[in-house]
């Protein structure tokens, strides 16, 4: 299938936060995280996406259907600089297709240098398709400490 990462804007602010809203609750059934008295996951990152030029949010589009989207920014555990994955959400719908491995593999291009992605560990899907995609992508290059919560995998983008 084929797909377009779109940088979101301020004018996609709304679209984006409720493509989070279906991220959180995925990731609901592995971390403590109730909605709030107006049935929100509370996100208090999220605005800051279109103000700090650290921040990145994208959209995963096929012409006007809505895929999924990825947050990156520098918010780091080992590394002094370089990015991370904070946010990933490939739809339900569009799942099986190889397209999450493809769109990771768009990002780390698209940044060249020090990566970080820290996956929930108690999330053994994710943690699974992380460790699977960074193995490939690196060829085996990487290395994998812990926070003491969870994994994180630390490679370099060519």
């Amino acid at each position: 299938m084929e797909y377009q990462i779109v940088e979101a804007t301020e004018k996609d602010k709304d679209k984006l936060y409720r493509l989070l809203q279906y991220a959180l609750y995925d990731g609901s059934q592995y971390i403590d995280n109730d909605i709030n008295e107006d049935c929100i996951y509370e996100y208090k990152w999220f605005d800051k996406y279109f103000t700090e030029p650290s921040r990145n949010a994208y959209f995963i589009k096929n012409n006007n259907d809505y895929l999924g989207m990825v947050f990156v920014n520098e918010n780091l555990k080992f590394n002094k600089t370089g990015k991370c994955i904070a946010e990933f959400l490939i739809l339900p719908r569009y799942r099986r297709n190889h397209i999450g491995k493809q769109v990771a593999y768009d990002i780390f291009n698209m940044f060249k240098g020090d990566w970080e992605v820290q996956p929930m560990e108690n999330n053994p899907i994710a943690y699974s398709f992380w460790k699977n995609i960074i193995n490939e992508y690196t060829k085996g290059n990487y290395e994998v400490k812990n926070d003491g919560v969870e994994d994180v995998f630390i490679f370099k983008s060519n």
